[in-house]
């Protein structure tokens, strides 16, 4: 093999013009990646908006999810074999040599995971949509990993959230956004890993499914007084706040909703300081914006050059080594919608997150049928 099918960023912005199709070299991978061949992948909201909004670079490879086959492993790297199933989470829209729509994905150890091959289907989903599930296809597979590396660190470093499940039995955690694709999969972890009760907002369709997935409370976010029913509900229980959805209005909602709350810390996804909603001056609660790239272990650029603490690498590898394992043959997907196979799929994908037709489910699809 002497190149490596890509989809790249166009800079462009017009409808169905976000990527393109082209060749590359071959990857090399470092001492400390795995290579994959990529079967599947997802879209994410921040795979247009890095494009749309110049987050990150022309020519760069787009996405930031995929599953497939590992063919090679660095010298370093413990815990993997030629012939795994994996996903993978990156920075995608970033880099010529490093994305996730590619034919051959360079991974890091850190956000990939292995799949027990006896109880996962290689065989492909067709088009057309499917119910959250187990994860047990690729399809699947390459719709979880963003989200549930992004939770991880959230809950562990940023929430700071202690992963002792009876002194978190009777405290909540309020979700804002729970049918995101963050949403689904904190609502999961939250419970189930951490042992805390969740409340969290939705449109009323997806009620009962976020209730299947653990929810203790759900509420429309479009209700006038939402946020007092929230607080209501909590009865001052409120320790802990994730905003998924990540904008000036959610965050100042998730936290007017903790008012009367013993609230420890507050998170969000996209880097909202403090400052950017109203707070009590007195409120001595930690405030913090999770930035899942750092969870590689390397420095990032966003503006500034941002580095991994030691605190953030040893909250997180806890929960990716140690508590996410036993948990992850229960986790279920969002619910997926299976476009047609190849990379020609990728604008497809990333328009209908742009236009706002995705909820409660993830876009997908494969290299190839």
């Amino acid at each position: 093999m002497s190149s490596n099918k890509i989809v790249l960023s166009t800079g462009l912005t017009g409808k169905g013009e976000l990527t393109t199709i082209s060749t590359t070299v071959f990857p090399q991978i470092t001492d400390n990646q795995i290579l994959l061949r990529g079967v599947a992948y997802a879209a994410n909201p921040t795979d247009w908006k890095h494009t749309v909004l110049q987050w990150g670079y022309s020519g760069s490879i787009v996405g930031s999810d995929a599953s497939g086959i590992v063919t090679q492993i660095g010298k370093n790297v413990k815990g993997f074999e030629i012939g795994d199933y994996v996903s993978t989470t990156l920075r995608g829209n970033y880099s010529i040599d490093k994305g996730g729509f590619a034919e051959y994905v360079i991974a890091d150890p850190p956000t990939t995971i292995k799949y027990d091959k006896s109880t996962f289907s290689s065989e492909p989903l067709p088009v057309g949509s499917f119910p959250a599930s187990i994860i047990n296809t690729f399809e699947g597979a390459a719709a979880i990993t963003l989200s549930l590396s992004t939770v991880g660190l959230s809950l562990s470093h940023s929430l700071k959230i202690k992963p002792t499940k009876e002194s978190n039995s009777s405290k909540y955690i309020l979700i804002w956004g729970g049918a995101t694709s963050a949403g689904i999969v904190a609502i999961q972890i939250a419970k189930s890993v951490y042992g805390l009760k969740v409340i969290t907002t939705a449109s009323k369709k997806h009620h009962e499914f976020l209730k299947s997935l653990g929810a203790d409370a759900t509420f429309d976010y479009r209700d006038s007084n939402v946020i007092d029913q929230i607080k209501v509900f909590a009865q001052g229980k409120i320790y802990y706040a994730l905003d998924t959805v990540s904008t000036i209005e959610t965050y100042q909602q998730t936290y007017d909703a903790t008012a009367g709350s013993p609230t420890e810390s507050y998170d969000n996804l996209l880097f909202l300081p403090r400052e950017a909603i109203k707070t009590d001056p007195e409120n001595k609660a930690r405030f913090s914006g999770t930035i899942v790239y750092l969870a590689n272990g390397e420095p990032q650029e966003l503006g500034t050059v941002v580095y991994p603490t030691q605190e953030l690498l040893d909250d997180y590898n806890q929960f990716w080594y140690e508590l996410l394992p036993p948990f992850l043959k229960d986790l279920k997907t969002p619910n997926l919608r299976v476009l047609k196979p190849g990379f020609e799929s990728a604008n497809e994908a990333l328009e209908l997150l742009r236009e706002d037709k995705v909820s409660a489910e993830k876009v997908v699809f494969r290299y190839q049928s």
